[in-house]
């Protein structure tokens, strides 16, 4: 038996809730623009978490889906799930049957932050991808999602780009000190501060 991707997604929400997380399962979000449904929305201390869930074999699509909602400021860390092996036992599953399922499945899981999306890479020389975990069960994910959390929002996005801009001014200073007249350049500045004395008084 197959569930459709919704249903898991909800139910997913739910065991989350369960487990003392704000999470709720198809979302929508009235928006200007434009309706963003996150498949799971959740608020952990101040940082929007969305959760994309997928059948297996959609890796790429939950990527994009979760460039999009980081790009559209719906969330400052999305959560790719790829349901990889969720086995229901009945040919009619109830919400019990889906829930035992998800808790016994496997999933493959992913992280993308708002980290990832700001253009850091421009400034860390590296190039962000996803992280990608496979065959993870629902306690791992949890680990995983709490880990992620913690990392996000202990997050330096500054000290990187002041080092490289510390860089860049050193390499210019360099090349434009042996090009410059040393002398002239201290007249200059002279004339500025007498300039500034002369106005004080």
């Amino acid at each position: 038996m197959s569930l459709r991707e919704e249903n898991l997604n909800v139910i997913l929400a739910e065991l989350l809730a369960e487990k003392g997380l704000k999470a709720l399962g198809e979302v929508i979000l009235r928006r200007k623009g434009g309706r963003p449904e996150p498949d799971v929305l959740m608020e952990l201390n101040g940082v929007r978490i969305v959760i994309e869930g997928k059948k297996p074999g959609m890796w790429d699509v939950l990527v994009e889906q979760c460039k999009e909602r980081l790009d559209g400021n719906v969330c400052d860390l999305c959560v790719m799930v790829e349901y990889a092996d969720v086995k229901l036992r009945k040919l009619v599953p109830n919400q019990l049957d889906v829930k035992e399922a998800l808790l016994k499945g496997k999933f493959n899981v992913g992280f993308l932050s708002y980290v990832d999306r700001v253009g850091l890479d421009r400034w860390m020389a590296v190039k962000p991808k996803p992280e990608k975990y496979l065959d993870v069960g629902f306690d791992e994910l949890l680990t995983y999602l709490m880990s992620v959390y913690s990392r996000v929002v202990k997050e330096d996005i500054v000290g990187p780009v002041i080092k490289r801009m510390n860089e860049v001014l050193n390499e210019f200073a360099v090349k434009v000190s042996s090009s410059i007249d040393v002398e002239r350049l201290r007249e200059v500045l002279e004339l500025e501060r007498l300039r500034e004395e002369l106005d004080e008084k």
